[in-house]
């Protein structure tokens, strides 16, 4: 019945609105709160989403504006206290590749506050395989796993995820990684750090992603690396380019990386583009994504090194390597800056408040970008040429 529900983003509204009215009712009545049970201490947890459970009793705090802006604070030190006998702490992701990466500092500093606790992952199978397979490179975690769940079209936290609370190790704290991303938040970073009780005193320079490479290089990525060297000699550098977002592509691209060539640059891009050049090379998705990652942290020392593109994985991939990021801000999003790091220079038509003026540039109607609809803009290929060459300074 709840899977026919949330087939339909209307009957979610309804279910969700009546959820919300039911626990007002059952608070005003005096009964316990309603909340997620996003932890088991039981041998046989049952196959359930929701448990009643007094809020702040003990390990948690429920901020609930509304139902379905509901967010969990966990205070593991009071979990310790309640259940001595936790062994680890079983993490749930139901997120795709590039909010996986904004989580990997969260992952380091629980394996570093509490050592003695082992870090299994579970990975929502419906979702990016990417995020597993790059959990598989992450030392502090001893076992990945997937599940199958389903996802609420209409609130992306309140994720099925009664499948782990079957297959968890027994005595291990279940904990969905995730986040809130509002306009009053800091930063995604921030709070999943708030999120987790993890002491965070930074409010700007936020925890840039962390990656973990092979000592040795594979082949694949050896073989590549020698071949971009090869037909990028003697040029300004590399652009890597990443144009497009969901259904939306950079209308043009080919135009883009051929005036990149002509001015002497090598461009690899992992958007589709038409092409045909000894200097352009298209990202080979057949490449396990830690693999393209490491090959872009070998270029970085090789040669000068810049991406261009869209809000993407690459945001965060080009804070975690350290390279200049032109970013081309295609519409307007007053949530940006949860996502945002001081590398990247910002493209926007309009100026956000929570990101460094010195790192944004105004573009202007018709100027500097035509309209594709009322949403969407286009930032002119020769405004990205000109305002290139100030990621480099």
């Amino acid at each position: 019945m709840r899977k026919f529900i949330y087939k339909y983003r209307f009957f979610t509204v309804i279910y969700e609105i009546c959820r919300w009215i039911y626990a007002q009712a059952n608070k005003i009545l005096g009964g316990k709160e309603i909340c997620p049970v996003w932890y088991s201490f039981e041998d046989n947890p049952e196959d359930t989403k929701t448990e009643s459970l007094e809020i702040n009793k003990d390990w948690y705090s429920l901020k609930r504006p509304l139902l379905i802006h509901e967010h969990i604070y966990y205070n593991l030190n009071n979990a310790f206290a309640v259940n001595p006998k936790i062994k680890g702490f079983a993490l749930v992701f139901f997120m795709g590749l590039g909010d996986y990466l904004y989580t990997t500092p969260l992952i380091e500093a629980l394996a570093k506050k509490y050592p003695k606790m082992e870090l299994w992952a579970y990975v929502a199978d419906k979702f990016d395989d990417r995020v597993t397979a790059l959990l598989k490179t992450n030392p502090k975690i001893k076992k990945v796993k997937t599940f199958k769940g389903f996802r609420n079209p209409f609130i992306w936290k309140n994720y099925d995820y009664s499948e782990v609370l079957q297959k968890a190790p027994k005595d291990f704290l279940i904990l969905p990684v995730y986040y809130e991303y509002k306009k009053i938040s800091l930063h995604r970073t921030a709070s999943l750090f708030d999120t987790f009780g993890l002491p965070f005193n930074e409010r700007k320079n936020f925890p840039k992603p962390i990656f973990y490479f092979s000592k040795e290089i594979p082949a694949k990525v050896a073989d590549t690396l020698a071949s971009i060297k090869k037909n990028a000699k003697g040029t300004k550098g590399i652009i890597l380019l990443k144009l497009n977002f969901g259904e939306y592509i950079y209308p043009e691209i080919d135009e883009l990386v051929r005036k990149l060539i002509w001015d002497n640059y090598f461009v690899l891009s992992a958007t589709k583009c038409g092409v045909v050049d000894p200097h352009f090379k298209m990202l080979d998705k057949k490449f396990a994504f830690n693999d393209i990652c490491q090959m872009l942290s070998l270029l970085k020392k090789e040669m000068p090194l810049n991406i261009i593109s869209f809000v993407s994985e690459f945001w965060p991939v080009s804070a975690g390597l350290d390279i200049p990021n032109l970013g081309l801000q295609y519409r307007k999003d007053f949530k940006l800056h949860n996502l945002y790091y001081l590398n990247t220079l910002l493209l926007t038509e309009i100026k956000y408040s929570k990101i460094p003026s010195r790192r944004q540039i105004l573009v202007h109607s018709n100027i500097d970008y035509t309209r594709s609809n009322k949403d969407i803009i286009n930032i002119k290929v020769d405004t990205i040429l000109k305002y290139l060459p100030n990621i480099m300074k």
